[in-house]
């Protein structure tokens, strides 16, 4: 249900933005953080994290996310970290001022890390390595300086955490 929420408030802040003309918001030489929570179909607890994104040219931004998730239950801990740097096209040439709509793909690093009762393995199960990731997000900007971010993720290569979603606020700086 909750994903339900956050995909139609996107749906209805890009129907708003929509409305509106006037330059985009993604240019070159812009620089985007976003700490951002994650939604995923895996796993007993919330990811959290961080994405940082900067605009090389006109529609190419590059950059990396850090993801975290922990859980645990009596007896057991588990971790996954994810690090990866990403390229994004984004579509500047619409005609709405306040959306920056893109795709793109993340190469990086996850690490699975499970501790049964004391003993600790990383690697368990083979489910550390190379993670690929297509993107495809929006940002809706609420101000010149400050945005909502909405980024729809596909694990297909390493990692277990399935589809998942990315929700933040962005920050120009």
């Amino acid at each position: 249900m909750r994903k339900l929420f956050v995909i139609a408030a996107f749906v209805l802040a890009l129907g708003v933005g929509l409305a509106t003309a006037g330059p985009a918001q993604f240019a070159k030489g812009n620089f985007f953080l976003t700490p951002q929570v994650g939604f995923g179909s895996w796993g007993g607890s919330i990811p959290f994290g961080v994405n940082a994104e900067y605009a090389i040219s006109e529609n190419i931004g590059i950059g990396c996310t850090v993801m975290a998730q922990f859980w645990s239950e009596t007896g057991w801990k588990e971790s996954w970290i994810t690090l990866s740097a990403e390229a994004n096209y984004h579509f500047v040439r619409m005609a709405a001022d306040k959306i920056d709509l893109y795709v793109g793909a993340g190469l990086g690093y996850g690490i699975y890390s499970v501790s049964y009762s004391g003993l600790i393995t990383t690697g368990a199960s083979g489910s550390s390595g190379l993670t690929l990731e297509p993107i495809l997000g929006g940002r809706y900007f609420l101000s010149p300086k400050v945005a909502l971010s909405l980024r729809l993720i596909a694990p297909f290569l390493g990692g277990f955490t399935g589809f998942g979603a990315t929700a933040g606020v962005t920050f120009k700086l």
